[in-house]
């Protein structure tokens, strides 16, 4: 028989072991699992059924590369069910058990706000290990901030008087994020702190900060008591936009000019903000010229530049290139020049004064050779001295322009705008070689939990993928073509990234109706990523719907035309947007002699105007053509569509 102690043991070990279970399933559990149960868990999320989702992220193990983004999607469902602190475990659980890890230095930055009341000093150690981390500025300076509060308060409630290296400390943070987020979710209460902490010492300076914040987050009481408190420094600045707030436009423009002449030491977005608000009053171009002339006249300083540049947007069409050739004569340096030299140069060009434009473009490209322009630039200045060289350059640095596909097209003589040629349809994928599958960034993209790759890589490639993978096309490819564009070398047209600039949406459908209605697909192609970003229910301020962004009265006839049922409506269905508006391109194109650039014209600027501009308008190619068109929208918009032609067809072509 059993003693009685031998039971107790055996009870005892019978418990032990099942706390050992408990604990290592606990620990470790087969991924297969791991990514069950969180997918499982995203979904649930998802559905916000927030309760369960937060359940089963706790079922992730513990060694799982998936435990420190479950931990945080924990964080996240109790922030969403409202329970702080829950939220606050769980970003401590993380900050304990992965004190290195990617995730952590957003846990500590969230965890400091839950705890800046109740724990101010456990809050401020966050904020200090945020503050000295890698995080972006933002994140930085808000954490700076966060530390500023604290001691503030910590001071204000004790009684004390502050050193002066601990106010100097205190200040400087609240000053620097006032100055760099006047609007930022945490400037109000910066404001209103910092008020508190030191009212009767702060700066004129300083209070115009204060001010500046409450006018920008609509507090326009709160920056009229700063404007009656203060009277010398920069405060004028919100004094004067209070004033154009209230449409007391008299005493506005009054007090602006008085202002003007003696100072302008304000920040650089007010005094641009001053002179629209002085500038949007006036209705004609005229006015507003003659009202900015005199302006220039009284202003002082460094700011004045600004008031010239506006001026010349407003000025005669005669006196244009004198206004601009004036500016950078007087401002060669300034923020303006680039402009000015730019306008210059293409109202020269405009002219045909090819003299001038070759020097103009000289002086351009040797000041200003990283400028988004110096692709037209070369361009121009290959044609006018006839340079194969320079041509052949601007498709080695510049192979995705507008500029590239025309030196091309010179280079080998073609005339045509368009080469015939099928694509080959190419999937958007993810734009790198996978990760390392150990890697916790290879097994969010199994579960496919978008907002925590994000929370992994700063990559806008990336994030554009994922916007892809959510059905954000339109966000998808601004994303991607923005992130193309600030890259100095460009990949190889192989290279995946493209397929995220120039994506093949809707590319059945478009290849259907181009070969019904003999467009040429990469040019129709083009014309959806442009007009509507492959938004399907995109709409315009003038009422233009769908993908290929089509006015519904234009719609109708086109469709009663040809006998196609038409609701207004049924613009925003993919499938027949694009077989209306290739219709519409081809009879559009059969109007103007089946010429590519004149229809794309005509696509944005009206038939009437592009008949118009070709009887009246002197080129000897289509280049010139081009360049004279009065509409400057025209003139990007052709741009844009044959830009996108030639990537469509060098990406995708057979």
């Amino acid at each position: 028989m059993f003693s009685s102690r031998n039971i107790v043991a055996g009870i005892f070990i019978l418990l032990l072991c099942l706390g050992v279970g408990v604990t290592f399933s606990k620990i470790y559990q087969p991924e297969a699992k791991n990514i069950k149960n969180y997918k499982l868990a995203l979904t649930d999320y998802e559905n916000k059924n927030y309760s369960n989702s937060y359940f089963l992220f706790s079922k992730i193990g513990a060694l799982s590369s998936l435990k420190p983004s479950a931990l945080y999607r924990q964080a996240m469902c109790a922030r969403k069910l409202g329970d702080k602190k829950s939220e606050l475990r769980s970003y401590q659980q993380l900050i304990t058990y992965f004190p290195n890890h990617k995730l952590t230095d957003d846990a500590r930055y969230y965890a400091g706000q839950l705890l800046i009341d109740e724990d101010p000093g456990l809050a401020y150690r966050y904020f200090d290990d945020v503050s000295k981390s890698d995080m972006e500025e933002d994140y930085i300076i808000a954490s700076e901030s966060f530390k500023a509060r604290i001691n503030a308060t910590k001071i204000r409630y004790s009684g004390k008087k502050p050193s002066a290296r601990k106010k100097q400390q205190i200040e400087q943070a609240f000053r620097t994020y006032l100055e760099k987020y006047p609007d930022g979710r945490l400037a109000a209460n910066i404001a209103n702190t910092w008020i508190k902490f030191n009212e009767k010492e702060i700066s004129p300076s300083d209070y115009y900060l204060i001010a500046r914040a409450y006018f920008r987050l609509k507090m326009y009481n709160e920056a009229q008591n700063i404007v009656n408190k203060v009277k010398d420094g920069d405060i004028w600045a919100i004094k004067a936009l209070l004033l154009y707030r209230k449409r007391d436009y008299k005493t506005a423009d009054k007090f602006l000019l008085e202002q003007i002449k003696n100072n302008n030491k304000i920040l650089k977005d007010d005094y641009e903000k001053l002179i629209d608000e002085y500038t949007e009053i006036y209705e004609t171009n005229k006015l507003k010229y003659d009202k900015l002339s005199a302006l220039l006249n009284s202003a002082k300083g460094n700011n004045r530049d600004y008031i010239w540049s506006l001026k010349c947007s407003y000025a005669p069409e005669k006196e244009k290139q004198t206004c601009y050739s004036s500016l950078y004569s007087a401002y060669p340096h300034g923020e303006y020049a680039k402009n000015a030299l730019f306008q210059d140069l293409v109202l020269s060009l405009e002219s045909k004064n090819y003299g001038r434009t070759r020097q103009l473009c000289s002086e351009y490209m040797k000041k200003f050779g990283d400028s988004k322009e110096i692709p037209m630039i070369m361009f121009w200045a290959a044609k006018i001295d006839n340079s194969s060289v320079m041509l052949n350059e601007i498709i080695k640095k510049y192979p995705d322009s507008y500029y590239a596909y025309r030196a091309f097209w010179i280079l080998r003589n073609i005339s045509a705008a368009t080469i015939s040629s099928h694509l080959k349809f190419k999937h958007v994928v993810y734009p790198y070689r996978l990760p390392d599958r150990k890697s916790p960034l290879y097994s969010l993209l199994l579960v496919k939990d978008y907002e925590m790759i994000m929370k992994y890589t700063n990559d806008k490639f990336i994030e554009s993928w994922v916007e892809y993978e959510k059905g954000n096309y339109a966000t998808s490819m601004i994303i991607a073509r923005d992130a193309m564009a600030e890259m100095e070398v460009k990949p190889g047209k192989s290279d995946l990234r493209w397929r995220l600039v120039y994506p093949q949406n809707y590319f059945k459908q478009v290849r259907k109706y181009a070969d019904e209605y003999a467009n040429n697909e990469a040019l129709i192609m083009a014309i959806l990523r442009e007009e509507s970003s492959f938004n399907t229910q995109s709409q315009s301020n003038a009422g233009a719907m769908g993908l290929m962004q089509l006015m519904p009265g234009t719609a109708r006839e086109i469709a009663t035309r040809s006998k196609i049922p038409f609701e207004t409506l049924y613009l925003l269905n993919p499938e027949i947007n694009i077989k209306l508006g290739n219709l519409y391109y081809s009879n559009l194109k059969n109007l103007v002699d089946k010429n590519e650039v004149m229809a794309v014209a005509a696509y944005n600027g009206g038939i009437g105007a592009v008949t118009n501009w070709r009887n009246k308008l002197s080129y000897a190619d289509i280049d010139e053509f081009i360049i004279q068109i009065p509409y400057e929208e025209t003139q990007y918009y052709i741009e844009k569509i044959f830009g996108s032609y030639w990537n469509y067809t060098r990406i995708y072509q057979r």
